[in-house]
């Protein structure tokens, strides 16, 4: 799970860099000749960064860059993390910021100027494992009347709970929200293992896992991903999967009540839409992010008339 990867093990350790009084003609050369998108200025300790996006919005209308040195066109103060930090907070870091490059600073070896160079994180680096850095999912909208929709789910449990909120009941349309809650059970994650055949001893053997670096049993992300495929089955009209893309972030424990929300973000046309998605555990954590391509289909006749869903206990 990404909270247990640090910057460390993905971070790139051949960094880029040049001194204060290197030229910005400089810089850019060595942001082609070494096929690298940023170049960190140091002074000792790193103190600036210049990169592409730079160029192209401060530097391409310059007529001499052999002239300007780069302490006038650095980007600073500069935002660094750690090696220890968890790739989750990277990301956190670099929303909140809007940087798309994270020099790695070790310890503090100077005071004023912070600690020594060890690596550099960037978006490319976190793609891999969080592809979806770049948005961040709205929430319930409060602007969103809640609406009980007519679905074609074969039954209901007391013990899930579901809410939407859209424009419309009968239709999607952006902005909509749908959200389904509910505890994923020790019963669950076993049922899961013998229908899925991954019987990972993580998921089942609470000796094994407790000399994991999880300490303890965890739920399949994959089940906890179902719950996704849950508040979308109970969006109006006939939900039929075209991608998913998710990203791992955090462990769920097992007897945790877990929440989808998925928020639909953009119409595609032809009803297909693109639906922002997360999952929490219960105590507000992300441990799953991503996206997904649905179509949304009429129900079938028969499906539409009908009434409401029959609850089980």
């Amino acid at each position: 799970m990404h909270d247990t990867i640090t910057v460390s093990e993905i971070m790139v350790t051949d960094v880029v860099t040049a001194p204060p009084d290197a030229t910005a003609s400089r810089a850019a050369t060595l942001l082609r000749d070494e096929g690298v998108s940023s170049v960190v200025v140091r002074d000792g300790a790193p103190i600036g960064i210049v990169t592409e996006g730079d160029f192209l919005e401060h530097l391409c209308e310059r007529t001499d860059l052999g002239s300007v040195e780069l302490t006038d066109v650095l980007s600073a103060p500069l935002e660094t993390v750690a090696p220890d930090t968890s790739i989750v907070d990277a990301v956190a870091v670099l929303r909140e910021s809007g940087f798309e490059h994270l020099p790695v600073v070790d310890g503090e070896s100077d005071a004023d100027r912070g600690g020594d160079l060890v690596g550099i994180l960037t978006t490319t680096e976190l793609s891999y494992y969080v592809p979806h850095l770049a948005r961040r999912t709205g929430g319930l909208k409060a602007d969103r009347p809640k609406r009980r929709v007519r679905t074609d789910t074969q039954y209901e449990r007391d013990d899930w709970e579901f809410e939407y909120r859209g424009a419309d009941e009968s239709t999607v349309d952006v902005g909509d929200v749908a959200r389904f809650s509910k505890v994923i059970s020790e019963s669950d994650v076993e049922a899961f293992a013998e229908i899925s055949g991954d019987t990972n001893r993580l998921h089942l053997d609470a000796a094994y896992a407790a000399g994991t670096r999880f300490g303890e049993r965890i739920v399949h992300g994959v089940l906890a991903t179902g719950l996704i495929s849950a508040a979308l089955a109970r969006l109006p009209g006939l939900t039929i999967y075209l991608s998913q893309e998710s990203s791992f972030l955090a462990p769920v424990p097992i007897d945790d009540r877990v929440t989808a929300v998925c928020e639909v973000v953009d119409d595609l046309g032809g009803s297909k839409y693109r639906i922002e998605t997360t999952v929490t555990d219960g105590d507000g954590t992300t441990v799953l992010d991503g996206d997904a391509v649905v179509l949304i289909d009429e129900l079938p006749p028969e499906a539409a008339a009908e009434d409401e869903p029959v609850a089980h206990d």
